[in-house]
């Protein structure tokens, strides 16, 4: 049955990306005064998933070096960290004219279910805005109705104010969904099937995420030890938010069919990720990335940004990429996985000392390789010698979180490196040791790596409330 929903799904979107202008795409038909929540819900959950892997992920593959940009193609910008204007334009819009578009309606809905719901995701959207934007409209957002007041250039909220109004939604679903008894929203439900208990899990999950992005700039400690003794975090793979395809023609992964609707995935293995996995003998290498075709055996990549500097012959059977587990029609699209539910709790308890700590590390290497269907994690882990100074083991923690959301969670890899990477512990960005290496062909300095993303050009254009335009070296409000 979600197979048809999504079906549905993917031919409304086609007919949004064939519009004559992106202007077309500020009206929403999803936003007729019949629809029925299930529908909007299914609409937004779609909406969601293809920003969060065919515009975030599939950006962040790059961003966060775990592929860079292979032979056959004239020009890698994103791997050499050039950044357009209109790089996000269509980010923007699916985000906003579409997907919140149809949560503002849930949200307002008399069935409790629909609107706690609505609130999660709502909230979820807006902390990844703020994640690459910092400061994006909120408060006057989706406010263009005459009876919402026809705001038609909203003002940009400031981003630490927004994380703390999503805390405040994100307990109003949890209660709200604590006392639904009789609300059911179905197989419809791209995510969770309609499963209350499983929302509310990830509702508390991603509340603690968004406590411990900000951990470095406000006083989360309490609010943090509160959520986790009380338990009912996402801790398995079948509590996990996501969306499953079936790999067939309209039922396949966003950035699968995006890649393969053009010229197919040119993408491959950058030697920055498959360094680290090398150092720490992680048999999940070759999970993570193909053997070269012309070379049987290896896995092979080439210098983050370097694909100019190999042969002017090479050709892409000659490197790895991304394998059939982490590229595919049928590869899920995660929101929210339990590895990373569990790294958050062992920094946690690194940071404020609420539950155990080397239990909760081995916990989301464990996550990580079930996911991969990988055998040996608890010999890997203790190979790794958790332990040391509080730096220490936060860089374990960084370093793990990084190599578990290879093929997944991309965009959150990227996220979680820039917030664990500080002046006195610098993981990834460090010149000569770091991480990331510095792109042979670059837009930047030796050493320095994009922050935050450009303003898109559409909302420059048509708002008057807009902000300058910054560049890709600014931060957001978290980021030390």
């Amino acid at each position: 049955m979600k197979s048809i929903y999504k079906l549905m799904f993917l031919c409304l979107l086609i007919s949004f990306v064939s519009c004559d202008s992106i202007t077309d795409l500020n009206v929403d038909p999803d936003q007729s005064p019949t629809a029925r929540p299930q529908e909007l819900l299914t609409s937004a959950e779609g909406y969601t998933s293809f920003v969060i892997d065919s515009r975030l992920n599939a950006l962040a593959t790059r961003w966060a070096q775990y592929w860079t940009w292979g032979p056959g193609v004239s020009l890698g910008n994103s791997a050499r960290y050039v950044a357009e204007p209109n790089d996000h334009d269509l980010l923007w819009v699916r985000a906003y004219s579409n997907a919140l578009a149809d949560l503002a309606v849930l949200r307002k809905s008399d069935e409790a279910a629909f609107s706690a719901v609505g609130k999660i995701l709502t909230s979820y959207l807006f902390q990844g805005l703020v994640d690459h934007f910092d400061g994006v409209p909120y408060t006057q957002a989706l406010k263009g109705e005459i009876a919402d007041g026809s705001v038609l250039a909203p003002t940009f909220d400031d981003p630490a104010a927004i994380y703390a109004d999503l805390v405040i939604q994100l307990d109003e679903a949890i209660a709200q969904l604590a006392t639904t008894t009789g609300d059911e929203i179905g197989s419809e439900d791209l995510i969770y099937g309609g499963d209350l208990t499983k929302w509310a899990t990830f509702a508390k999950s991603l509340k603690l995420r968004i406590l411990m992005r900000q951990e470095s700039v406000v006083d989360v400690a309490a609010e943090v030890e509160k959520l986790i003794l009380e338990g009912d975090l996402i801790a398995s793979a079948d509590e996990m938010a996501q969306i499953d395809f079936n790999g067939q023609s309209g039922d396949e992964n966003p950035m699968y069919a995006d890649f393969e609707s053009g010229i197919g995935n040119f993408y491959i293995a950058s030697n920055s990720s498959l360094n680290v996995l090398d150092a720490l003998g992680d048999p999940r290498k070759a999970a993570l990335y193909d053997e070269a075709p012309d070379f049987p055996g290896e896995i092979r990549g080439v210098p983050h940004g370097g694909i100019n500097f190999e042969g002017f012959t090479a050709k892409r059977s000659e490197y790895s990429q991304g394998s059939a587990i982490t590229y595919g029609a049928a590869v899920p699209v995660i929101f929210m996985s339990n590895w990373e539910v569990w790294f958050l709790r062992a920094e946690a308890a690194a940071r404020f000392n609420v539950g155990d700590e080397a239990t909760a590390f081995a916990r989301g290497i464990a996550a990580s390789f079930d996911q991969l269907s990988v055998p040996g994690a608890a010999a890997y882990t203790s190979t790794l010698n958790y332990g040391g100074s509080l730096n220490e083991r936060l860089a374990k923690i960084a370093v793990q979180k990084w190599i578990a959301c290879n093929g997944f969670q991309e965009d959150e890899g990227w996220i979680e490196a820039r917030r664990f990477d500080t002046p006195d512990n610098p993981i990834f960005t460090e010149l000569n040791t770091g991480i990331f290496r510095t792109p042979l062909e670059t837009a930047l300095p030796p050493g320095v790596h994009p922050s935050i993303f450009l303003y898109p050009e559409i909302e420059l254009n048509l708002n008057p409330n807009a902000p300058n335009q910054r560049t890709i070296l600014g931060k957001v409000f978290w980021d030390n």
